[in-house]
């Protein structure tokens, strides 16, 4: 390869751009010590939980947004304002309130992760087909009725779209997580790493990551695939 060949000529620096054999040695030696898996598992179980919330949160706020447009209007403003805030100006602040242990990692995670699946509710929920609303209406169907019948439907393929931002989201916000504040995960092997000077291991880290995130898209885009069968998007 290339990339290989430069930097055993020593055109690429390999403490800067570590070739791929010192990248496959670090996951080698990852796996067969079983520090990968650990890792990997910490910062899952902490992505899954805060994922969950943060989207089971997006998902309901979005569609009681929509029963109760006063609501929506009058929340307008504060949404507003805290969602062009980053997650790492805020993970200092939520370790300030709920400690440095899991709970705040968890909570920064369902913080990334909650915005594009409500705002992809919210927006699958305004673009459902006004002629079946006023069908629904002109039927004498409840509220609750009409939501589960129409609403719902048309809204589930805009639920995934967010639910596949939200899980790279979570990714992110995981690695920024532990990097400042955790003894276990990627982020933290990551930051690890950089510390020790250990370039191939950090690129390992971020490979590893992009691959787990891809795979999750995938399983989550079959699912979508297999759900909205009548959408032609798909």
């Amino acid at each position: 390869m290339i990339w290989e060949y430069a930097v055993y000529v020593n055109k690429l620096s390999a403490v800067i751009l570590p070739p791929p054999s010192e990248i496959f040695l670090a996951l080698k030696k990852q796996v067969i010590s079983g520090a990968l898996f650990r890792h990997i598992t910490a910062s899952f179980k902490r992505v899954m939980l805060g994922y969950f919330f943060g989207s089971l949160f997006g998902i309901v706020l979005g569609f009681v947004l929509y029963a109760f447009p006063k609501l929506s209007d009058f929340l307008q403003f504060p949404l507003g304002l805290i969602r062009p805030i980053p997650s790492m100006a805020l993970f200092p602040i939520f370790i300030l309130w709920l400690g440095i242990g899991e709970t705040s990692k968890i909570v920064v995670i369902a913080f990334v992760a909650f915005w594009p699946v409500f705002l992809n509710t919210e927006e699958g929920v305004r673009q459902t087909d006004k002629n079946l609303v006023e069908l629904s209406q002109v039927l004498r169907k409840n509220r609750l009725r009409k939501i589960t019948s129409i609403i719902i439907p048309s809204t589930i393929p805009y639920i995934f779209s967010g639910l596949r931002l939200g899980i790279s989201r979570s990714w992110g916000g995981v690695v920024v997580a532990e990097m400042l504040a955790a003894s276990s995960g990627i982020g933290f092997l990551i930051e690890y790493s950089r510390e020790m000077s250990q370039s191939a291991v950090m690129f390992m880290s971020v490979i590893v990551i992009a691959l787990i995130g891809f795979f999750i898209d995938v399983i989550l885009k079959l699912v979508q695939k297999k759900i909205c069968f009548w959408s032609k998007e798909l």
